[in-house]
């Protein structure tokens, strides 16, 4: 991963700064029955409190400030926990997600739950924001190679013009993946574009 620039510290303390008011709303929706339009509302702070902790996380890890805590989570669980928090972004493209799986029981690793599910919204909003409208989201989960794998595949726009993350964000997904000593590859068609995030079955 490429070192920050040399604002770095600044850039940290105004993702910092921005942390609070975000948590503080979050707070705020929690205690609070929601209708739907408020729900949406929680669902969107959610989903910018969570970018703004995978971007400090990114920060720690390069300064090796972030110590993994490992624990056995069910990664089928997770990906569904953030499919929730992307609704809105879903259902505003009109999207469908299909899952892929052959046995539940199988999705226990041994991982960071936190740095875990930093990686998988990443590439789930990844996967989101360049499907085409009314697009299929498909998610396969496999065991193969001692690697618990994910892929997340979505299908070029009509004119083929769609694009990947942006190579910051992949870079730091690759770092945290680096610290649970997983990895990431991305595979390309002619037809669609496929994120696939390794898990190591410790």
């Amino acid at each position: 991963m490429r070192n920050f620039s040399k604002n770095e510290d600044f850039i940290f303390e105004i993702i910092h700064d921005l942390k609070a008011p975000v948590i503080s709303m979050d707070f705020a929706l929690k205690n609070v029955r929601r209708d739907d339009f408020m729900d949406e509302i929680y669902k969107i702070n959610k989903h910018n409190l969570n970018y703004i902790e995978n971007m400090l996380t990114g920060y720690s890890l390069s300064k090796g400030r972030y110590c993994p805590k490992i624990e056995l989570i069910n990664l089928n669980k997770l990906v569904k926990e953030e499919i929730s928090v992307l609704n809105f972004l879903i259902a505003e493209k009109n999207l469908r997600i299909t899952v892929n799986i052959d046995k539940t029981d199988d999705c226990y690793v041994a991982t960071d739950k936190y740095l875990s599910r930093q990686i998988i919204l990443n590439l789930l909003t990844n996967a989101v924001k360049y499907a085409p409208y009314d697009g299929i989201i498909s998610i396969v989960f496999e065991k193969k190679e001692g690697f618990f794998n994910i892929c997340f595949t979505n299908p070029y726009d009509k004119k083929g013009t769609q694009k990947c993350s942006s190579k910051m964000g992949l870079e730091i997904v690759k770092k945290k993946l680096k610290a649970l000593k997983g990895k990431l590859k991305i595979s390309k068609t002619d037809e669609n574009i496929c994120f696939v995030v390794c898990f190591n079955c410790l």
